[in-house]
């Protein structure tokens, strides 16, 4: 998957889950952190994190749908 598309599906996250994955995943912040930054306790940025990854990961190893065949 090349990181323009990687790109697409996280810009397409909803906006605290978006936040979380820039804060942890592009700017190096430790949970704890992110937790700080965005004013939410830990697990929140946990949780964030676990459903970004599990969106992300659904829609790149999702294959496209089969096209019907014709007769």
């Amino acid at each position: 998957m090349h990181y323009a598309k990687i790109m697409q599906h996280v810009s397409a996250l909803p906006e605290a889950q978006r936040n979380a994955v820039f804060l942890v995943y592009v700017e190096g912040f430790t949970y704890q952190e992110a937790a700080e930054t965005l004013s939410v306790p830990i697990g929140t940025i946990m949780s964030r994190l676990a459903t970004a990854r599990a969106k992300i990961a659904q829609v790149v190893h999702t294959p496209p749908p089969a096209k019907e065949k014709q007769y």
